[in-house]
């Protein structure tokens, strides 16, 4: 048999009283469902993707940079220490759904000592299309924004 359209369904169900297209009407939610999750997970993913990227790019150039091994959100923490080794200062972004649902949101919090107390920015997107590109310049500019103040007060060459 093959699936019957939301109309018909709906006309079986309330007018013949067709048990079945209530239980096709469910399935066909379930996968409706089931698709809707699987491309909401693909745009998180773009946006952890660049985290991922970045994060390998801030090892390269701050060997005192450290993550930690897990976060209890989605998302990337970079933890960034002076010369004895004590952490002085951290970067995260995170990533979730808006409280109204219609939105991905990338949040972006730091702190460094002696420099700036805790920041806080945040861009959203459609959750049905996290914008690439935005998404990649928001996570360099507060890169930037947190790296120049860093290397200054902690970097190889600051005065201690």
């Amino acid at each position: 048999m093959t699936e019957r359209g939301e109309f018909t369904r709906k006309f079986d169900r309330d007018v013949l009283h067709d048990a079945s297209a209530e239980a096709e009407e469910r399935d066909v939610q379930r996968r409706r469902l089931a698709a809707e999750d699987a491309a909401l997970e693909a745009e998180f993913l773009k946006v952890l993707n660049v985290l991922e990227h970045r994060g390998g790019w801030l090892r390269e150039r701050f060997p005192r940079m450290r993550e930690p091994k897990s976060v209890d959100f989605r998302g990337r923490r970079f933890e960034f220490a002076d010369a004895g080794g004590t952490i002085v200062g951290w970067i995260e972004f995170r990533t979730r759904l808006s409280d109204s649902q219609q939105a991905i949101v990338i949040e972006s919090f730091m702190q460094l000592d002696d420099v700036f107390a805790r920041r806080y920015d945040y861009v959203s997107f459609p959750k049905d299309h996290v914008n690439l590109d935005r998404s990649r310049r928001f996570v360099e500019s507060k890169l930037l924004e947190f790296a120049g103040p860093y290397q200054d007060r902690y970097g190889a060459s600051a005065p201690r």
